[in-house]
């Protein structure tokens, strides 16, 4: 998988317009409810951030999934 098939935590802040901190805190919630026994499936689940790979410390998202990911929220309000 090459760098051009990902983007990583910094660059999906710059593409929605968020902070850095606020993806992470995205993706902690999204672990938080799993955990507790919620559907990550539900749409409220799904929609805090786009499904992601962790690599060691660093964080991923494949380029194709961000932007399936973007059309199915588009407009709905994050």
């Amino acid at each position: 998988m090459s760098s051009s098939q990902t983007i990583s935590v910094k660059d999906l802040a710059e593409l929605l317009q968020l902070s850095p901190r606020t993806i992470h805190n995205r993706i902690s919630a999204q672990f938080k409810a799993i955990e507790a026994g919620e559907n990550p499936e539900s749409y409220q689940i799904q929609r805090l951030a786009p499904p992601s790979i962790k690599l060691g410390k660093s964080r991923l998202f494949i380029r194709e999934t961000v932007e399936q990911w973007l059309a199915r929220f588009e407009g709905v309000k994050m």
